[in-house]
């Protein structure tokens, strides 16, 4: 997963700021995991929003949904989903395919 300064330049790539104290407050909590679950956690999306509003101000909440969708993307369990993901359509759909002619 991408680190809060990681995090911080794509954020300024996208709209010129790097609201590093918002990636900090996500990540701040690395020594206890729990926190920094919570607050990437989806079911906890909507209280979060509210939170982030709160704290880093309205448009914040697009860098910290961007936090979590790259946190995800970076994840290895999910990489390896969407590559078996894509083996599965080039391989099986095929075989589908002839198996219905």
């Amino acid at each position: 997963m991408p680190s809060p300064v990681e995090h911080g330049k794509l954020s300024n790539i996208r709209i010129g700021k790097s609201f590093i104290e918002l990636h900090n407050w996500m990540d701040e909590e690395r020594k206890k995991p729990a926190i920094r679950s919570e607050r990437h956690e989806i079911v906890n999306t909507p209280e979060n929003i509210k939170i982030v509003k709160e704290k880093f101000g309205e448009e914040a909440v697009r860098e910290f949904l961007y936090n979590i969708k790259e946190d995800y993307e970076k994840n290895k369990a999910y990489r390896l989903i969407k590559i078996l993901s894509a083996v599965k359509r080039r391989i099986f759909l095929p075989l589908n395919m002839l198996k219905n002619k």
